[in-house]
């Protein structure tokens, strides 16, 4: 475990195995220049989640790029994922920027300054593509999840991550038939398929953790915005929980099949009776 800038940073065993074939076979000097912009991208993540109130856990260097762990929920916080997610790839497009100007006038090395060019746009190109955990389909959550809530959004960004991974699979299989690509593909294809598995499981801990965290929110700000939800008296909590919106209290409208109107459900009520009744309890037995 090392630190940096009061940032703990964890190198992954297979991060070491990868340095030192690299090292035995004279590339050395490339890896630890792609490693230290990996380094660097993580590192302005970690530094925008601090100005945001977010607090940093660690740093884990994996073979094939970096992962930001942090201590808050940012899932939650749209726009502060956002700002934090955007962070890594805006500072790749800033290096490389910085480095062109240097090139113009000759500060560096013509082959150095190119190499260092297409690394950074490399990797804060490719964290841009829409699917999770890369960067880009955080942002897309973020940006969903305002609009249709936390869990319809991350599974929408899910399913749209698994289609990315098989489009990139097929690619990376064609281009190594005829030439085109290396193998390199394949193991980032099958990463992003593979972590969409983990995030979906995760997405229902994270969700109920925020609603049991949001009285003590009330009770610390005074006060939040309200949305309101309208739901059919027969229908299960499980389907009104993914509805749910971030920073936001709800109040819930039942009615019946007519549409009419048959009382409201507060979010604290909402939330006692999914941990005491469990999911499946319809919301019209809440009513007093």
């Amino acid at each position: 475990m090392l630190k940096m800038l009061g940032m703990k940073f964890k190198l992954n065993i297979l991060f070491l195995l990868i340095l030192f074939l690299f090292s035995i076979s004279g590339l050395f000097l490339t890896a630890s220049i792609n490693f230290i912009i990996v380094i660097l991208h993580e590192l302005a993540h970690s530094v925008i989640a601090q100005k945001e109130g977010v607090r940093v856990n660690e740093i884990e260097l994996l073979p094939f790029g970096g992962v930001a762990k942090f201590r808050d929920l940012i899932q939650l916080k749209p726009k502060s994922e956002m700002k934090i997610s955007l962070a890594g790839p805006i500072f790749n497009l800033i290096l490389a920027a910085i480095t062109l100007i240097l090139l113009r006038y000759k500060i560096i090395p013509l082959l150095s300054g190119f190499y260092f060019i297409k690394i950074n746009l490399t990797i804060g190109l490719f964290n841009l593509i829409p699917a999770l955990p890369l960067d880009g389909g955080r942002v897309l959550r973020a940006f969903l999840t305002n609009k249709i809530g936390f869990k319809e959004a991350t599974y929408y960004t899910l399913r749209l991550s698994r289609v990315i991974a098989i489009f990139l699979g097929i690619i990376g299989v064609i281009g190594i038939c005829y030439g085109y690509a290396n193998i390199i593909l394949l193991f980032i294809a099958f990463f992003i398929y593979f972590a969409t598995l983990k995030e979906g499981r995760y997405a229902s801990y994270v969700l109920m953790q925020y609603i049991a965290k949001k009285k003590g929110k009330l009770l610390k700000e005074k006060v939040v915005y309200l949305q309101q939800l309208i739901a059919v008296e027969d229908t299960p909590l499980k389907d009104i929980i993914e509805r749910l919106v971030p920073n936001r209290f709800h109040m819930i409208r039942v009615v019946d099949y007519d549409l009419k109107l048959l009382g409201w459900v507060t979010e604290d009520q909402f939330i006692n009776s999914l941990v005491n009744d469990g999911i499946d309890k319809p919301i019209k037995d809440l009513l007093d």
